[in-house]
């Protein structure tokens, strides 16, 4: 009446394994393919519109709503616990003082505090007055999401990172405070 067919034979076996091989070595090809689509940093980039200033708390300096279109703005992310972001303060002090009168605006928005709001207010309280420029609190790092300084919620994302943004609002650099191009498209986008 019926009959029930059994696959068991070396040749059928051999066929499934093939199969799922093939499978397996198709879902790798996809996944190398698609990995520069799926990991790319989907953050500010030159040419992008400058995103909105979201800051919490302005720490000091005159407080920077929005961006102006006769002025130049350089947004620097920094952290308390960054070595590299503190080596920056005094060059982007010397920024500041080099091109304000031009219509430069420096911004250094600290973010990522890991030992919480009392290290920043000592660290502003022993060392804000070397920073001779703006200085705001992205305190639930709103601002860091919004212009992708790196991995959200994780130890990978580049501090110190800077955004020159022109006079219609548009970056024009995006790198590490100390990039010696950073200077050159300052005296270019004031002038």
């Amino acid at each position: 009446m019926f009959s029930v067919f059994h696959f068991n034979s070396p040749k059928h076996s051999l066929s499934l394994n093939i199969l799922s091989l093939m499978k397996k070595i198709l879902l790798i090809l996809l996944l190398v393919n698609l990995s520069p689509i799926m990991f790319a940093q989907s953050g500010v980039s030159v040419g992008d519109e400058a995103p909105a200033l979201s800051v919490d708390e302005w720490l000091k300096g005159e407080p920077v709503t929005s961006f102006e279109n006769d002025k130049v703005y350089l947004v620097e992310f920094w952290g308390t616990w960054c070595g590299p972001c503190i080596e920056n303060i005094p060059h982007l002090s010397d920024i500041e003082k080099k091109y304000s009168s031009q219509g430069l605006v420096v911004i250094g928005v600290a973010t990522h505090e890991f030992d919480g709001r009392e290290k920043l207010d000592k660290f502003m309280k022993d060392r804000g007055s070397e920073m001779e420029y703006r200085v705001a609190f992205d305190t639930d790092l709103t601002m860091e999401r919004d212009w992708d300084t790196g991995e959200t919620g994780g130890d990978n994302f580049r501090l110190p990172v800077c955004f020159l943004i022109d006079k219609s609002g548009k970056v024009i650099f995006t790198g590490h405070p100390s990039d010696k191009k950073l200077e050159d498209m300052i005296e270019s986008a004031v002038n």
